[in-house]
């Protein structure tokens, strides 16, 4: 082992920070489950123990959500939420009595048959966050046949420091493992909202998710870097790689680390004063906005509300998660995105029309809200229940034309009214618009005069603006970060709303990229918002530069014809300001 060269492994950055060690493998279960022919008259006699295996495990994702909590972070209380759920869900229950009584065998044999397709399901679907669901079932699935075999000791743990490679690493197995010898996560599978990016967010373990093949190339006790700046995984790496990763993660610490405790306005050389503030993915991401110092929430996403719901979440429901979030958000303020589902996000609960040839250009966000008013005013009413607090607002996703965001506006008016006639007690709520299609920035100049500000989700206006599908392997290369195309976009929305007196954030994967930020600070962008553990990097970078050569420097680089020169060009502006934060 120890002659053969050094293997690279491309995945998505999870958690950032530089983990080395030996490499534990762990592999999905696939247990061999003994198919007992049983008789007609043990049929209730199996589902009694199905039921008794269910009660236990319950029992034990509650118990491991407690301690979860109490040893290892108060952020990730209610990733167990979906646990719960799942332990009792039935649609699988009565999948498996059916079974039961059609093919006269075990419940071990039919549950775990039954589990499996619900997994496959679940994993074709085109949404990501329903396929890492998935991972939740599989996860409950596995503990309920644990049980039902009485299999007490399954499992895997570490007894020494290394780092996890697995193909999908389940939340039971993250939380049975003592956080102290953890060195680092690797997935086959997963994105950056799966459970294991989460807790390795809150933890800071360093991670990199969606690896593909890796197993196949690994053994026990191989010895892996992980890179979660870079998103790379090194088999065998050699120790000039080792030293140049190293040098990387310590830079990293100490810059966060001063970055915490100077905390205050990230304000550039020369005055000019810029908020970066959280988005906020799921409940679990919020004690992390005041660690790193975030200037408030400018992106909270409510699609994981809908998403775990069976029936849709009530007022009351939203209302407890958007108190909360303004509650960690102050003194500072939180903006909440409107429900932006439709298209390829499905609602099980939600009864629509059959599935959409292009999803991406269908109906989806503020289109859905429209068209479903009843789940919009419930979640309008919960929005603006929470605005007491003082420091919310909201935007409206996927918005194409001006009279979209007066509609939705216009209902937003209405519910207030509703509400203040009911006597409830209301704050202020400024209302906004993502602007995320051509469509919505070439419209900038009138949508400004609606809107109180705008936030640029640069995600998908990418992906619209070039004609490109951003999870298309085949043309994955043309999406090129940044095109001259989408700048210029970017340029002529802030300039027609600097115009009006509109504030603009950035909320997409742009805002946290260091190459960037003097463009952004260039045209005057008032907010970046990223994910929290990039924060004070960020900020740090600010201080660094100074606005009138970020203007001028920015103003050169857009000349060049093509988007890999201007590309080099704002690599060169950066290095020119903060050349210790950029990756070697």
């Amino acid at each position: 082992m120890s002659g053969r060269a050094e293997e690279c492994f491309a995945g998505t950055a999870a958690a950032p920070g530089v983990g080395v060690g030996p490499g534990l493998i762990v592999r999905g279960d696939h247990e061999f489950v003994r198919r007992r022919l049983i008789e007609p008259s043990q049929i209730s006699e199996e589902l009694e123990r199905l039921q008794i295996a269910l009660l236990k495990t319950r029992e034990e994702i509650l118990q491991a959500k407690a301690e979860l909590v109490r040893g290892w972070s108060q952020a990730s209380d209610s990733l167990f939420e979906a646990h719960l759920l799942a332990v009792e869900d039935p649609t699988i229950l009565e999948a498996v009595r059916r079974r039961l009584e059609s093919e006269k065998i075990c419940v071990e044999a039919v549950y775990q048959d039954v589990i499996r397709s619900f997994v496959e399901q679940m994993q074709r679907i085109d949404d990501a966050y329903l396929r890492e669901r998935a991972l939740d079932v599989r996860d409950v699935g596995k503990r309920v046949l644990r049980n039902l075999r009485g299999d007490e000791n399954a499992g895997f743990c570490l007894d020494k420091p290394g780092v996890v490679v697995a193909d999908a690493l389940l939340l039971s197995d993250l939380v049975s493992l003592d956080r102290r010898l953890l060195l680092g996560l690797v997935t086959e599978e997963g994105s950056q909202t799966c459970h294991a990016a989460i807790l390795a967010q809150s933890l800071n373990i360093p991670a990199v998710v969606g690896v593909h093949d890796i197993l196949d190339q690994i053994e026990d006790q191989t010895e892996v870097l992980v890179d979660g700046f870079a998103g790379v995984v090194i088999l065998r790496p050699s120790e000039e790689r080792k030293a140049q990763a190293q040098a990387e993660q310590a830079r990293f610490v100490a810059l966060t680390r001063a970055a915490r405790e100077k905390r205050g306005p990230a304000v550039t050389a020369d005055g000019q004063q810029m908020r970066i503030s959280a988005n906020v993915e799921l409940p679990e991401d919020l004690p992390l906005i005041r660690e790193n110092g975030a200037d408030g929430v400018g992106l909270y996403r409510t699609e994981f509300l809908f998403l775990r719901s069976e029936r849709g979440p009530s007022e009351e429901e939203q209302l407890a998660v958007y108190r909360e979030a303004a509650e960690w958000a102050k003194p500072h303020h939180l903006v909440i995105r409107t429900l932006d589902v439709g298209g390829d996000k499905l609602l099980p609960w939600l009864v629509m029309r059959p599935l959409e040839r292009n999803p991406f250009l269908g109906f989806r966000g503020i289109r859905l809200s429209l068209q479903r008013q009843q789940i919009f005013r419930t979640q309008l009413r919960a929005i603006l229940r929470a605005s007491s607090q003082g420091n919310v607002a909201l935007m409206f996703p996927m918005v194409t034309d001006v009279s979209e965001f007066r509609r939705a506006r216009e209902l937003l008016v209405q519910v207030r009214q509703e509400l203040v006639e009911e006597g409830h007690e209301l704050g202020e709520v400024s209302c906004g618009v993502m602007i995320e299609t051509p469509a919505a920035a070439l419209m900038a100049d009138l949508l400004a005069e609606e809107a109180d500000f705008f936030s640029i989700g640069t995600n998908d206006l990418e992906q619209y603006t070039l004609a490109v599908d951003r999870l298309n392997a085949q043309v994955s290369s043309l999406y090129p970060t940044p095109h001259t195309a989408v700048l210029r976009l970017i340029q002529g929305v802030v300039a027609e709303a600097r115009k009006r007196g509109r504030p603009v954030s950035i909320c997409g994967e742009m805002a946290s990229n260091l190459a960037l930020l003097p463009f952004f600070v260039a045209i005057g962008v008032e907010e970046l918002s990223m994910g929290s553990v990039l924060i004070p990097r960020v900020k740090t970078a600010v201080r660094r530069i100074r606005a009138a050569d970020a203007r001028e420097g920015v103003n050169t680089a857009l000349l060049r014809k093509e988007a890999p020169e201007v590309l080099e060009r704002l690599n060169r502006l950066a290095e020119h300001f903060y050349p210790e934060l950029l990756a070697p």
